[in-house]
């Protein structure tokens, strides 16, 4: 979900993966993989890089909401380490 978001906020897969320190290959990888578990295409590549979808951009505020809580809950877990 991660790797959406970012390549959703920087519309072009390389430089969503140097934001997140990986490989352009890994980030095309996990969004194949997404895009295959949904049955639904996320990105339209075009000249200018990538552009989402109707879907992806439907999308977007449920991942955003996942990510929030999931950092949420880790928060939770280093408060409940440190207790």
């Amino acid at each position: 979900m991660e790797y959406f978001l970012e390549v959703y906020r920087q519309g072009n897969i390389q430089n969503a993966a140097n934001n997140l320190y990986v490989s352009r290959q890994g980030v095309s990888k996990i969004i194949k993989t997404l895009e295959d578990e949904l049955g639904q295409l996320l990105f339209i590549r075009n000249p200018h890089g990538l552009v989402p979808t109707d879907y992806a951009t439907a999308l977007l505020p449920h991942v955003q909401r996942l990510l929030e809580e999931y950092r949420t809950i880790e928060s939770m877990r280093t408060l409940a380490s440190q207790s």
